[in-house]
């Protein structure tokens, strides 16, 4: 993915909330290898109008659902879709485990004009290691890679997820680190208020989230200090999440050279609790 929309995607993922269009439930599935992950009736939707300043740009939503396979039980199923056009229309998905919101593997397709392909990071906790599965963009023919990992490492959709529900006033610091397949990440937050905002789904109590996203190549060494002179390294956003036990992430503001991106819920749908 080019820097531009892996930027767009891990600001836009930092909505995890999630929710279905109808009150009939909805299906979905993702392939594991030769496998599929069933994703069961969805629990949760949020809607968002993405602009710049005041430039529509595109809409977004996000989803939750249950989801079972044979090889990981029963799960969480994220899914974040950005359609602005018919040359834009990207899509990812986190099967994630619904304990420690770890996730088991990433899937993100993306559409660009006639071009569609896929790329995977499967997560192997047991051996630390990360396998990055994409085409390659002349050939087509399919690079697998491995990577190092920790523990704890996530993908941008888990890492947003967890960091909506990890802060709160008793716990006001968080940080989670993981990989996209082509770059490295690392998202912190702190809490540093509470506010009323309104957006177009209406008005909402909410706590006030100050955030960095630093990322960097994954061939690069990890451990080596990032450099605060590098413009495309560290980037600042605000974080908006309702105080209520959902914690809806309804508004976010990315900080830009020129003006800002913001991220505003224009529809909040809910089909039960489940954390």
């Amino acid at each position: 993915m080019n820097l531009r929309r892996v930027l767009v995607f891990l600001v836009v993922a930092l909505l995890v909330a999630f929710f279905v269009r109808t009150l009939e439930p909805s299906l979905a599935s993702i392939e594991i290898g030769s496998r599929q992950v069933k994703a069961l009736p969805l629990r949760e939707r949020i809607e968002f109008k993405v602009k710049w300043s005041f430039v529509p740009l595109i809409n977004t939503y996000m989803e939750v659902y249950y989801s079972s396979s044979q090889e990981h039980g029963n799960a969480f199923l994220l899914t974040h879709q950005a359609a602005m056009n018919s040359f834009w229309n990207d899509r990812m998905e986190s099967v994630i485990n619904p304990e420690s919101l770890l996730p088991y593997l990433m899937e993100t397709t993306i559409k660009d004009g006639d071009r569609r392909w896929k790329e995977k990071v499967v997560f192997d906790r047991r051996s630390q290691k990360a396998t990055f599965i994409h085409p390659d963009r002349k050939s087509g023919q399919t690079i697998v890679e491995h990577f190092s990992i920790n523990p704890n490492s996530m993908d941008p959709l888990s890492a947003f997820y967890s960091l909506r529900y990890r802060i709160s006033p008793s716990s006001p610091l968080a940080a989670f680190e993981g990989l996209t397949g082509s770059k490295r990440f690392k998202i912190q937050g702190k809490l540093v208020g509470q506010e009323t905002v309104v957006v177009p789904a209406g008005s909402f109590d909410t706590y006030r989230i100050e955030c960095t996203l630093s990322y960097w190549p994954t061939k690069k060494d990890n451990e080596k200090k990032l450099k605060n002179a590098g413009k495309d390294e560290i980037k600042a956003f605000t974080l908006w999440i309702t105080k209520d036990s959902h914690r809806y992430p309804v508004q976010i503001r990315y900080r830009l050279s020129l003006g800002s991106l913001w991220v505003r819920a224009i529809s909040v749908q809910d089909y039960g609790l489940f954390s």
